[in-house]
């Protein structure tokens, strides 16, 4: 289980596995590689947006989860992420189209490579929640993909859609456990008996 960061855990993981991957061929720095939002993407080359979270609710566990201390937190919930990639070059207009699909090829290339999300990528929170992360390609027809773009105001760039996860975030609310019992004393109507 991942802490309230999780989500963002997994978009900088996303995103420096890109980086090593993609950098410095097809793409020149690995500052052009990054999150952001389609509206407002700034200098970046390839762009990592989660658009949408959903949950699990197949995966949730059901019960409380027992702590180290004995204490007992609330079931995390388990999520899956929608994520869009998409291209943007830089390149001059004449070449702009064939480099853009050069590197949304590396970028599939990449994820289809790693189906999980590969540790050493991870920030340690993500790391140390011990979670295998499944990398899943989503069919769209071009309609649906057109009607995610329109959410941000932007019209249709190159791009390809995954789902991320499941990924479990953990909860806030933990019970104490009750007081041990530390000393019992006996009655002395049972002490006489015991004699």
């Amino acid at each position: 289980m991942a802490k309230y960061s999780v989500i963002s855990d997994v978009s900088r993981t996303i995103v420096d596995l890109l980086r090593a991957e993609l950098v410095p061929e097809p793409v020149a720095q690995s500052e052009q590689i990054g999150a952001c939002d389609p509206h407002d993407r700034g200098n970046f080359v390839v762009g990592v947006h989660i658009y949408d979270i959903a949950e699990a609710g197949e995966m949730r566990p059901s019960g409380p989860v027992l702590q180290p201390d004995g204490s007992q937190r609330n079931p995390p919930v388990s999520l899956y992420l929608s994520l869009m990639i998409s291209v943007s070059s830089k390149a001059e207009k004449e070449t702009r189209t064939l480099d853009e699909q050069m590197i949304m090829g590396r970028v599939i290339q990449v994820l289809e490579d790693n189906k999980r999300l590969p540790e050493k990528y991870m920030p340690p929170a993500l790391r140390s929640a011990g979670e295998v992360i499944r990398v899943s390609n989503v069919p769209m027809e071009l309609e649906e993909k057109t009607k995610i773009w329109t959410m941000f105001s932007e019209s249709y760039k190159l791009s390809v859609f995954y789902k991320i996860g499941p990924v479990l975030l953990e909860s806030s609310v933990v019970t104490e456990p009750a007081a041990r019992v530390k000393e019992i004393q006996l009655g002395l109507e049972q002490k006489e008996r015991e004699r």
